[in-house]
């Protein structure tokens, strides 16, 4: 259920509060001739929406990023571990020690990571 929630916001509340955010900030910094501190206000909140949006942006794109990242990561590190298996299962190793050796990586993977 996590992940779906987490998609729904990824997918859909992140680009809608971006945009919103963006379109709050440029509206509101369309709007500037400061005559008065109050219009410095004004802007001053138009940039913070701008800057909002920017942030919401980066969080998006580093989570995409990273995931990505890690993926490729487990990749690699289930294609090593796959080697080691296959060149210890050549080996002269007792059957005793090799089970162990399964049982360590479970228990390193956790259940749902096992092959």
């Amino acid at each position: 259920m996590t992940r779906v929630s987490g998609r729904l916001f990824y997918r859909i509340f992140l680009p809608l509060g971006v945009a919103v955010n963006l379109a709050l900030g440029l509206l509101i910094l369309s709007k500037l001739g400061p005559a008065s501190w109050v219009d410095w206000v004004v802007i001053v909140t138009g940039a913070f929406c701008c800057g909002v949006a920017g942030w919401l942006a980066a969080s998006a794109w580093s989570r995409s990023y990273w995931s990505g990242a890690m993926a490729r990561q487990i990749a690699v590190w289930r294609q090593m571990v796959d080697a080691i298996f296959e060149w210890i299962e050549e080996a002269p190793v007792s059957a005793h020690s090799l089970q162990g050796l399964k049982r360590s990586l479970e228990d390193t993977l956790g259940p749902s990571r096992s092959r």
